[in-house]
This record gives structure tokens, sequence and C-alpha cells, in this order.
């Protein structure tokens, strides 16, 4: 939707024109599939879908909201913040909200249209860019000091500790700090990261939504965390010195890994190689490797479906329809899996081809009808007064 017609439609609501519209992007991981709430490495890129956010300072405490996409509306009062069930939406700026006032920061009301293209449940990120735009509002209306590593902090803690979802940190950091042009490959322990040039020449990533939708807070994700836990604490009885799963190397695993239980040893398997697929990811992109790179995502998802156990028969199709596609160097599921997206590295000539093969393999077999996204690299969020 047109900026110009978002301002209509908050002027019809709010009876004011918004003094700041800010956007946030969704986005993809090309590789590194939960391993940041283990403090390892990742590598996403922000795409070229924002959540935006028109806002405007009351001077009442109320937090006044009215989201296009829900075509509903809510209100909550910022001295009286608690997580609702019926209007589940707006418990990311709840928890926002919530998150500032307890760091001690003085914010008030604000009216907000919320207009987001980033496909909901699609593993895409929808409510990192959520979190972020509603952050980057308050920060804008109020004058906040909050440097972007902080905002990033706050931003999950909201999603852990308020929605519910034990995420990791790269969601956040990708959709805030993302460089149009380039991956983000970020140290998930130190919290340091770099851009890395996208110099893949006549290949393109393209995202296929399963149309299976997932809920995390309600899904498996945080029984995987709690899994890792789990073989965290029966490794470290074996090697004291592990503290993380990140200490854990492939040799330590190899030594070890058999004294583990079949569940912490696969969790841990996956874990350990995939950490070092990022690694060499970077290395490949840097070398503008696109057939080792797309290998690296095969090998990402073979272990996400066998170790991880998180991809589904809908995600697994889509990966085998790209293997027996020309031009199609590499796929794996992107975001944390049990529904969601697949992201295929693939020759500009042959997208459409492939977009032709899966609309009539996976439709006849599933009954569902994809969509597809030929995303491109984008900038991190922003601000427009």
């Amino acid at each position: 939707m047109k900026k110009e017609n978002l301002i209509k439609q908050y002027k019809t609501i709010y009876k004011k024109v918004p003094t700041h519209i800010i956007r946030a992007p969704g986005r993809i991981n090309l590789i590194g599939e939960h391993t940041d709430y283990n403090d390892g490495f990742v590598l996403p890129i922000a795409i070229d879908k924002y959540t935006n956010m028109l806002v405007s300072k009351n001077s009442d405490g109320k937090i006044r909201l009215y989201d296009l996409k829900y075509k509903e509306k809510e209100e909550f009062d910022i001295k009286k913040i608690k997580p609702t069930q019926q209007k589940k939406w707006s418990n990311y700026q709840r928890g926002i909200a919530k998150v500032l006032l307890d760091a001690g920061y003085k914010i008030g009301g604000m009216d907000v249209l919320i207009f987001s293209e980033v496909p909901e449940g699609a593993g895409l990120s929808s409510s990192a860019s959520i979190e972020i735009t509603t952050l980057l509002s308050f920060k804008e209306l109020y004058d906040l000091e909050i440097k972007p590593i902080e905002m990033i902090e706050f931003a999950r803690k909201a999603e852990n500790d308020f929605v519910g979802v034990q995420c990791g940190i790269m969601d956040q950091f990708a959709s805030l700090l993302s460089k149009e042009g380039n991956a983000l490959f970020i140290d998930c322990r130190s919290l340091k990261y770099q851009y890395v040039t996208l110099s893949f020449m006549g290949y393109s990533f393209l995202v296929c939504n399963s149309m299976v939708k997932r809920k995390l807070a309600e899904s498996s994700y945080n029984k995987r965390r709690k899994d890792c836990k789990y073989a965290l604490r029966a490794f470290h009885k074996i090697l004291p010195r592990i503290v993380s799963l990140r200490n854990i190397s492939i040799d330590d695993f190899q030594k070890y890994g058999g004294l583990l239980s079949k569940k912490s040893r696969k969790r841990i398997e996956h874990y350990a190689y995939e950490n070092e697929r990022v690694k060499q990811a970077v290395e490949v992109l840097k070398k503008g490797n696109a057939k080792a790179f797309g290998e690296l995502m095969y090998k990402s998802h073979k272990s996400l479906k066998e170790l991880y156990e998180v991809s589904t028969e809908e995600l697994d199709l889509l990966v085998e329809i790209g293997k027996e596609e020309p031009g199609v160097l590499g796929a794996r599921l992107t975001g944390a899996g049990f529904g969601g997206c697949v992201i295929y590295l693939v020759e500009d000539s042959c997208i459409e081809k492939l977009k032709e093969k899966i609309l009539y393999v996976y439709s006849k077999k599933t009954g569902l009808v994809p969509q597809f996204y030929e995303v491109v690299s984008s900038r991190g969020a922003y601000v427009l007064t």
C-alpha cells in the first residue's frame, strides 16, 4: 500500500496526521538454523517486505492500535500492561512497552496504524519486524537514547518473557541492522557482526511459502530449546568445561557423542555441524561460489530434518522438487521449521520453470497452493518523518 494511502487511512482513524512512519523488514536466514539461541553463528538477510507503523504521540498514556491486516483496533494503558488472549497480535506492542518501562525509560501514549507486508506464520520473522517498529516508534516519539544492540536485546526480551516464544536474537538483529546487498554474519555469543556482500552473479534466492502455518509459542519450538538445555547438561557431566553448546567442537562430539542419549546426540550433532556450515558459507559467499553454497543448503536441510526434527512432509517435498529441477543449486527450510518457507538458490533463467513445477507437483500432492517471494537483500529498519 502506498504511503499516501496509509496516511489517508491514519487521518480517517485518528483525525490527525502521523508524525513518523517507521519501517522494519522481515528476514530469511540463508543458513544457520536453531543456532542463535545456542550462542552460535547465523547468516540472515533482510527482505523487501516491511512492517509499516504510522505513529504520533497522544497525551493520555494510552497505546491505541489499528491493524489493517486484522481490521481490528485495540487499546491499553501503559500503567496497566498485561498480556491479552483476545487480540494476541497486540501483545508485541504490550511487551515492548513493558520492557522499556521496566528498564526505566519514560514513555507515553501513542496512536498507531499498522500495515505489515511480511506474511504471518511463514517463518519470515513478522514478529521481529513488529517488535523493531514498535521500539523505534517509542524511541523517536520520546527521544529515547537506546543503542542498537540494546534495542535488539529489548525486542528479544519482549518476545521471550511477554509473548512466550524462547527465540534467539537473530531475527531482531536482522530486522534492525541489515544492509542492502549484503548478508549479515552474526556471532550470537559476542553479538559481533559483519556484512558479507552477496555476489552470486546470475543466481537469486526464491522463497516458497508451504502455506503450512506455525504458531511458535504453541509448537515444538520451545521444546527444542529444552532439548538443547538437557543435552548441554548431559555433555557438561562428560566435559565440565562445556558451559554452552557453542563450546562443543565437532571433535568433542565425535569423541563423546556416543555417551549421550539418542535425542541429545542428534540435537548436538545438528548444532555442531550447522555452526560449522555457517562459517563455511561465509567463505564461499566471499568467493562467489554459488555451487558450494547450494551444497551447504542441502546439508543443512538434511540435518534439520533428520537430527533436529523440525521439518515437515510439505517442506521436505518442496526441497525434493528443487533437487530435481535444472538450475537449482540448493534448497532448505528457512526459519524455525514446523511449517513456513523453503528457500532456493536458483539460476535466474530457471526461476519461472521452478515455480511452475512446484505449483503443479506440490499442489497436486498436498492440496495446498504455495506462494512465492522473489526476495532481494534489503536495508534494515528506518524512520520517515
